[in-house]
């Protein structure tokens, strides 16, 4: 490859989001490819879709990241899409874990109508296949990690009342504050209103609970009522309140929401600390990191405890800093049950 790009910056640019200066770039990566054999510039539309389609699924069951089938919309941009695809592919720098549904062109589900009715034409769905912890930011600049199976569903564009998502699994958001336009979440079994927070929701549909557990600020939290469409983004009497190192239980056999104290070790590792290593090996960091966030983190590969590290980590939570051990010194981890797997 002529010109190298970095995974984050070809999703930014899928995305939207890229600087002209980066749309720049990344045009000058892709047309570097021109002169090569690409061994689907000759095939008919039938044969170019049905590759698509394989190449596409590929490369997500590759990186662990799956996604529910999408109408792609209209227009002369899909055949240029098509190569953009192809040419990462070959390249092994593509990461993608959004896919645009357009509602209009489809039966809407009764979560989707909420949505469309409000005038949103697109969401935007990620599921988290992989073993680690993927952490995105919504469109109000708002943070949510996702923890392994998990997945969240988001219009690309909040409405202006509020900001209604709907989940499954496990998740951890950091809420931009906006009094004026509630952030609202479904997540199967309970709705979690949110007034500017960071907390955690467990709610997957499989177990008989569902949980919220607040680290920062308030949410409250109702039983989800089944029988209608429509979600009262105001608060009511019939919700429970929560604030710091405060949890709701939703006990399904029972249809009740049961507040307790939350004293959860495993909610630690959502704190922000303050760490800087200087010349230090991960056999002395790995250590540090168990006592800071109360985790059980093990090395795989014996080598890795001789790599050296040279970080400013203030303000990290501890996904952050697998994440910059994974950029920094290429270290790889996957989360395994209470454990955590460096390799």
């Amino acid at each position: 490859m002529k010109y190298p790009i970095s995974i984050e910056l070809l999703e930014r640019y899928l995305n939207g989001e890229c600087t002209p200066e980066e749309i720049t770039l990344v045009k000058t990566w892709y047309f570097s490819f021109e002169d090569d054999i690409d061994h689907v510039s000759d095939l008919n539309s039938p044969e170019s879709k049905v590759l698509e389609e394989r190449l596409y699924h590929q490369i997500l069951g590759k990186i662990g990241v799956d996604e529910q089938p999408a109408i792609p919309e209209q227009g002369a941009e899909t055949g240029r899409k098509f190569k953009l695809w192809y040419v990462a592919a070959s390249a092994a720098a593509i990461l993608l874990v959004y896919v645009a549904v357009v509602l209009n062109n489809r039966p809407a589900s009764s979560g989707d109508k909420q949505l469309a009715d409000a005038g949103i034409q697109e969401l935007v769905l990620i599921k988290n296949n992989t073993h680690q912890i993927y952490k995105k930011v919504l469109p109000d600049n708002s943070t949510v990690w996702l923890s392994p199976n998990s997945q969240i569903k988001f219009p690309k564009v909040f409405d202006s009342r509020y900001r209604a998502i709907s989940m499954s699994g496990e998740c951890f958001f950091e809420v931009t504050k906006n009094p004026k336009r509630p952030f609202v979440i479904n997540s199967g079994s309970i709705i979690t209103k949110v007034w500017g927070t960071s907390f955690r929701v467990h709610d997957d549909g499989k177990d008989k609970q569902a949980n919220v557990s607040v680290l920062t600020g308030k949410v409250s939290v109702s039983i989800n009522q089944r029988s209608t469409d429509d979600i009262d983004y105001s608060l009511n009497k019939n919700e429970v309140m929560l604030y710091p190192h405060q949890k709701v239980i939703y006990l399904a056999n029972k249809n009740i929401l049961k507040p307790q104290t939350a004293d959860e070790p495993n909610m630690l590792i959502w704190t922000r600390v303050n760490l800087a290593f200087e010349n230090k090996p991960l056999s002395d960091i790995v250590p540090l990191l168990n006592s800071k966030f109360h985790v059980n983190i093990k090395v795989v590969n014996e080598k890795l405890n001789h790599y050296i590290l040279n970080a400013d980590m203030t303000g990290f939570n501890l996904p952050d800093v697998l994440e910059a051990l994974k950029k920094s010194l290429n270290v790889g981890y996957e989360i395994k049950n209470n454990e955590i797997d460096l390799e």
